[in-house]
């Protein structure tokens, strides 16, 4: 018995160092995990910090004019074509909406002729008929014959607004100036239009470059209410709205 204890001894003394070697070496690849995982979550927050500062100026406030018409209510955004974000067709189907406007329901005696003529050219066949028998000199409510070779009547557009693809509502004043004095009216347009080919004829093109054409047109009156509790609106054409000039089948 005497000869065996030392070597159990020694046994158990090994046995003692290994455990204590391997729960060093444990808890030094503990450490290095720990700070692995440190190191990582550091240049994570590193790296968010920096996305948010980089995107920070990417976040503006861009302010914007709401104009309230005073007498009919009606509202539209102002806005200036360069501090607008606006597309390049949208900025010409406004401009040819309003040239139809000013084409089709302005008249002056001396280019009463001209402007039928810029009329037809952004119109579809049956819209050109409708404006050819509304200014007719057999029609007793053509403008020769209710405002004659002095009259006038002027059209200032005062919005447009987009209803659809192909539909847009234009917001007008018309200024119907006689011997007696003048006399505005708030009007809406309601217009569907459309792009063919570009016509051929020079003299068209002159007008009309693009091939727009307005397959369907009405007009309606704002009529305003007042204080004592009636309506106002031009008188001679509140009850009786425009009729929507389209051809058979409908826009395309």
């Amino acid at each position: 018995m005497n000869k065996k204890t030392p070597t159990n001894a020694r046994a158990y003394l090994d046995a003692a160092r290994d455990w204590e070697t391997d729960e060093i070496v444990r808890a030094r690849k503990s450490e290095s995990r720990a700070w692995m995982v440190a190191i990582v979550g550091v240049v994570v927050g590193v790296l968010g910090v920096v996305a948010v500062t980089l995107m920070l100026p990417l976040k503006t406030v861009e302010p914007f004019v709401v104009r309230v018409d005073k007498n009919t209510g009606a509202t539209d955004i102002v806005s200036v074509l360069n501090q607008h974000t606006i597309t390049y067709n949208e900025a010409i189907d406004k401009y040819f909406l309003a040239q139809y406007l000013r084409y089709c329901e302005s008249y002056s005696a001396d280019t009463v002729y001209p402007d039928y003529q810029s009329c037809v050219a952004l119109s579809s066949p049956e819209v050109g008929k409708a404006e050819f028998a509304a200014i007719s000199p057999s029609n007793p409510k053509s403008p020769a014959k209710l405002y004659g070779e002095r009259g006038r009547v002027e059209i200032d557009v005062n919005s447009i607004s987009f209803l659809s693809q192909g539909v847009a509502q234009v917001r007008y004043t018309r200024q119907v100036i006689t011997g007696n004095g003048r006399d505005d009216s708030q009007w809406i347009a309601t217009v569907v239009y459309t792009y063919l080919n570009p016509p051929t004829d020079e003299r068209t093109r002159l007008v009309n470059p693009v091939g727009f054409q307005v397959t369907q047109f009405r007009q309606d009156p704002v009529v305003v209410p007042t204080s004592n509790g009636g309506m106002t609106g031009p008188s001679a054409k509140a009850a009786t709205p425009a009729p929507i000039a389209q051809p058979a089948g409908g826009a395309q």
